[in-house]
């Protein structure tokens, strides 16, 4: 199976397809040691962040990870209930924003039961993920204050987070 990724650099974004293994979400395998430091996707096309130009194809592409700020995946497949996941922990909500090289990402991050809930917890995960779950997120450009989206989930490089900074509760 293949899912679809978009993945956010510093200049450019990258979509195409991912390939993942049956019952396995495509966080998991992003994070996942063995497959390396590479990101490997097919049918693959790559756009400027900054120019108004038409993609390029690039069919299959290797992308180092400490090189992704974000990724966006394609399709949110509903999960199956907790009692069937394999290694779920519950977690709590925190809002905030974090800075990702060119990108803010203001949403809610999931942080363990029992952490202290601050932004400080969101630098440093016990886990050791590369990734990081954001639901709820707003992409802001430094680059170009008119550029934005919102999504509703997004993976965010937890190595590549350059600050952070508590938003208030939604109501």
């Amino acid at each position: 199976m293949a899912t679809t990724l978009e993945l956010y650099l510093e200049h450019q974004i990258i979509r195409g397809e991912f390939r993942d293994e049956e019952g396995q979400r495509a966080i998991d395998l992003l994070n996942s040691a063995a497959s390396g430091a590479i990101i490997a996707l097919t049918n693959a096309w790559t756009a400027s962040l900054h120019y108004q130009a038409a993609p390029v194809r690039l069919h299959t592409v290797r992308v180092r990870r400490p090189q992704v700020f974000l990724v966006v995946p394609g399709d949110n497949a509903p999960l199956p209930p907790r009692r069937f996941r394999t290694g779920f922990s519950e977690r709590q909500p925190l809002r905030a924003l974090v800075g990702l090289g060119p990108f803010t990402v203001a949403g809610t991050h999931y942080i363990g039961l029992h952490e202290q809930p601050n932004v400080g917890t969101i630098e440093h995960d016990p886990t050791g993920r590369f990734f990081i779950p954001i639901t709820d997120a707003v992409v802001r450009s430094q680059f170009n204050p008119k550029w934005t989206f919102v999504v509703p989930l997004l993976f965010a490089n937890r190595g590549a987070i350059a600050y952070t900074a508590p938003l208030p509760a939604e109501k």
